[in-house]
């Protein structure tokens, strides 16, 4: 199966623009998961392995089960204030890549590469398509058909973040040519079994502990779950709220359960809302409240002064959402 998604005149412009750009610099968004990091990373790498002198910015702290990957400490602080080119992946608004918007602006050119097509984000070069479920799928296909070099690294760092944002080739936007993509990677060395265990078998048991009080407090109603996950959690098992983030997919899991919520307390006011689903259409609701996602992945930002207000308001949204 030949997939020719990205047309080629913008092919041409990418590779155009990294030829012609002395100084690059790859950002993406804030809670790095793990198409954020494969995409990048591999990018990265794959650019150097081309020739290239590329940094991968870091504008937030990376959840301890992803530092596993290969090539992590290239996630790290700009050593510029702009740069030549300034490549923005998994993400389609500016808001999202924080810390990072301002060296983006001030660089001389800048180009996206996501599959949310719901952001305003503008740039010299967009390649926005909302048909690949993964940002990592468009990388492979940019390296594969601009004959960009691909090692095992790139390779593993790219199967990865298909891996983690298909969840685990589950959701309905996996293709035949997801599949076929896998296949290509395992053939130039990826390690499946290796990246399994460190993403899904490979869980503390604090981390354990804190899951099953998480989903002890969790409220059932109407096919739907919420529950939420306060600072005093996280400190009570010694644990990284990031660590919060598989209990809505656990939650959804539940064969009563069509729509699953949970709340996250962060500083300064924001809680953080993960929405998943089994069929309805939860990144409606997440753009409508100023976020975004996937279809049946989501989530968005809720600003009140204590997590008693935000949790009426976020099981109140929960209660509205059609399953």
């Amino acid at each position: 199966m030949k997939i020719e998604r990205i047309s080629q005149e913008k092919l041409d412009q990418f590779k155009e623009m990294i030829d012609q750009s002395q100084t690059i610099a790859i950002g993406s968004h804030i809670n790095p998961d793990g198409d954020n990091l494969g995409s990048t990373l591999a990018l990265r790498k794959s650019l150097e392995l081309y020739g290239k002198d590329v940094e991968v910015l870091a504008n937030d702290t990376v959840d301890d089960y992803l530092k596993f990957l290969p090539e992590i400490d290239h996630y790290a602080k700009a050593k510029r204030d702009s740069y030549d080119l300034f490549i923005i992946l998994d993400c389609s608004e500016f808001d999202r890549i924080g810390k990072l918007t301002e060296i983006a602006r001030k660089s001389k050119k800048t180009l996206v590469v996501d599959h949310h097509v719901k952001g305003k984000i503008s740039t010299d070069l967009n390649i926005i398509y909302d048909t690949a479920p993964a940002t990592c799928e468009l990388i492979f296909e940019i390296i594969d058909r601009l004959s960009l070099p691909i090692d095992q690294t790139v390779a593993s760092l790219i199967f990865t973040g298909i891996c983690t944002d298909t969840g685990r080739f589950l959701y309905s936007n996996v293709s035949e040519y997801t599949h076929q993509v896998a296949g290509r990677l395992l053939s130039l060395g990826a390690d499946a079994e290796y990246i399994y265990r460190n993403l899904y078998q490979s869980k503390p048991i604090k981390v354990m502990k804190f899951h099953t009080k998480i989903i002890s407090k969790a409220d059932f109603f109407d096919q739907k779950a919420y529950s939420l996950v306060s600072k005093k959690d996280v400190e009570e098992f010694g644990v990284q709220m990031g660590d919060a983030e598989t209990i809505v997919n656990m939650l959804r899991d539940i064969d009563e359960v069509k729509v699953s919520m949970i709340l996250k307390e962060y500083d300064d006011g924001e809680y953080k809302v993960s929405l998943r689903s089994k069929g309805a259409d939860v990144s409606k609701v997440a753009r409508e409240k100023g976020g975004g996602g996937h279809i049946q992945a989501s989530g968005f930002s809720i600003f009140d002064d204590s997590l008693e207000k935000a949790s009426k308001k976020a099981r109140a949204i929960l209660e509205e959402i059609d399953v």
